[in-house]
């Protein structure tokens, strides 16, 4: 191989649109392996998109790891550990294998170090927003044993790689955590929208969350955290008042369920009391706040005994 070629592991979406972004910046070539590309019902979707993104569909995934220099595996989170076996035997140095699947720490640790057996170098790779939107751009945080050289070679290509270090799984814990807020607030979103609906409020209700999103600073939002916490006996009981409306609309209210209990959750821990009926200045605060009560519990406890 004289030039670079790159192969992607499943063709779906998330590989369609990051090959169909390197081929524009003149990538040398781009191959890729699907199983379900051929006689399959998503055959006609796969081989389509191989053609407008001009990609060169292998029919096996051994042909495909020994043809490429750079690898990346995009399949679902379940398939991490055993692709990453299935593919050890055919690695050799100087490959680089790029894991972009939403999966946990642990996998990409497992697969990591399956894929490094080989000699090869692993790069846990969580990818941090729309690749529909933001093709091969799209913000993907890297780490791993591979993580420098291959943002040294990709970056060339326009890549958005942020590197987080050597330890593979760093990358997939960073997304793991945010996926908490991310997908909690849009699951919390629909349940405010489905329960205002019922009330025939919605529009009115979705015009003041926008307001308050569209309006907030770095400091504003770290201060619903730190007003959160202190206040959290007050809201309690809002939020009860909230899931009796809920409970006469006869409407789902899991989240508001969870909200009422996670405001418990900080009352029972004492915060309030533990900073004396002030907010904090910064999240960091509540952080040490938990550390510290937690110990002087543990203490009380163990003086008990």
């Amino acid at each position: 191989m004289h030039y670079l070629t790159v192969g992607f592991i499943g063709f779906g979406e998330a590989a369609f649109n990051i090959a169909k972004g390197l081929k524009e910046e003149r990538i040398g070539n781009i191959i890729a392996f699907d199983k379900y590309a051929y006689e399959n019902q998503y055959s006609e979707l796969i081989m389509g998109r191989a053609a407008q993104a001009g990609v060169t569909m292998k029919r096996e995934i051994g042909q495909l790891i020994k043809d490429s220099n750079i690898i990346f595996c995009a399949v679902s989170a379940d398939m991490v550990i055993p692709l990453a076996k299935e593919v050890r035997e055919y690695l050799s140095p100087k490959q680089i294998y790029v894991d972009i699947n939403s999966a946990s720490p642990n996998s990409k640790k497992i697969a990591g170090e399956i894929i490094s057996d080989s000699g090869a170098l692993f790069v846990d790779g969580a990818v941090m927003a729309s690749v529909a939107m933001f093709s091969h751009k799209v913000p993907i945080l890297i780490s791993g044993p591979g993580a420098k050289k291959f943002k040294e070679i990709m970056q060339k290509y326009n890549m958005n790689l942020n590197y987080r270090g050597e330890k593979a799984g760093d990358s997939s814990a960073i997304k793991m955590f945010r996926s908490i807020f991310m997908k909690g607030i849009v699951m919390l979103l629909l349940e405010t929208i489905v329960a205002s609906h019922e009330y025939g409020v919605e529009d009115d209700v979705w015009a003041t969350i926008l307001e308050t999103l569209t309006n907030s600073s770095a400091k504003r939002i770290e201060g619903w955290i730190t007003r959160g916490v202190i206040n959290s006996k007050r809201r309690e009981h809002e939020m009860e008042e909230v899931l009796s409306l809920l409970e006469e609309l006869d409407t789902n209210s899991i989240m508001s369920l969870a909200t009422r209990d996670k405001l418990r959750w900080c009352s029972n821990i004492g915060f309030k009391e533990y900073f004396n009926g002030v907010p904090p200045e910064a999240y960091h605060e509540i952080l040490k706040a938990i550390d510290i009560i937690s110990d002087d519990k543990l203490d009380a406890k163990e003086r008990t005994i």
